[in-house]
């Protein structure tokens, strides 16, 4: 005869990754939004500034969310050798 019990094993660790996955979703929303801001606020001042419109560097303001990795990959690196002293690998 079958086992006739609710299967509970794992809903918590599936709840869990679904909160990360919206963690990490609603971050990259803030960024892009964040992103967006930067630029409308760019190109307004460099519009003020020069006088036409034109985008230069205000548009790395759109690259936030690609660029949100790696810079963050260096500031940790960065804190972890201050913490611990720099020590070579090799």
């Amino acid at each position: 005869m079958p086992n006739r019990e609710p299967i509970t094993r794992g809903a918590g660790q599936a709840r869990r990754r679904a909160a990360r996955i919206w963690g990490t979703v609603a971050k990259y929303a803030a960024l892009t939004l964040a992103g967006i801001i930067l630029f409308r606020a760019g190109a307004a001042y460099s519009l003020k500034e020069r006088g036409y419109s034109a985008a230069g560097g205000e548009a790395l303001g759109l690259l936030l969310p690609v660029l949100y990795a790696p810079i963050s990959a260096v500031v940790r690196g960065y804190i972890e050798d201050a913490k611990t002293g720099y020590k070579p690998k090799f």
